[in-house]
């Protein structure tokens, strides 16, 4: 499995969109998915989607 670094915040509907994507990648299984970003943002972020 390829493991990837996803800037949350580099988008112009950042971080929702992309943090959608990244999600939607891992649950596939076609990547293994790293977050980065500000961690108060991504936690209320990730919350909205039970990830």
């Amino acid at each position: 499995m390829v493991r990837i670094a996803v800037d949350t915040m580099g988008g112009d509907y950042a971080p929702e969109e992309i943090i959608e994507g990244a999600g939607l990648a891992a649950q596939k299984g076609d990547a293994g998915v790293i977050l980065v970003g500000p961690i108060e943002i991504l936690k209320e972020e990730l919350a909205k989607h039970n990830r």
